[in-house]
């Protein structure tokens, strides 16, 4: 066999692998964002609520301790949704541009 053959096959072997490599990580990430999704959709009751709201009253008037708070920022949950539909428009793009 020639050389020129042996390195197209390797390449492709490494292709193959790397792709592999590539699905199992999706694979792992997607596994973790539907365990998420429970958590997503109380997170999103939370936000906005008469809790929320007094929760956040609470924080800005020193009455609970400074602890790490970015649930009750304005932007933090909103930018989190956000993030979630930009994922899955992309998901979507994805998927439309492969031919298999």
């Amino acid at each position: 066999m020639d050389k020129k053959t042996i390195d197209r096959i390797r390449k492709n072997e490494e292709r193959l692998d790397n792709i592999n490599n590539c699905i199992k990580n999706v694979e792992n990430a997607l596994e973790k964002f539907k365990k998420n999704k429970k958590n997503i959709n109380m997170l999103n009751k939370y936000y906005g609520s008469t809790n929320w709201f007094k929760d956040k009253e609470a924080y800005e008037n020193n009455e609970i301790p400074k602890i790490k708070a970015g649930v009750l920022s304005e932007d933090a949950v909103w930018n989190m949704n956000d993030d979630i539909k930009e994922l899955i428009l992309e998901m979507k793009s994805i998927v439309k541009s492969f031919n298999v």
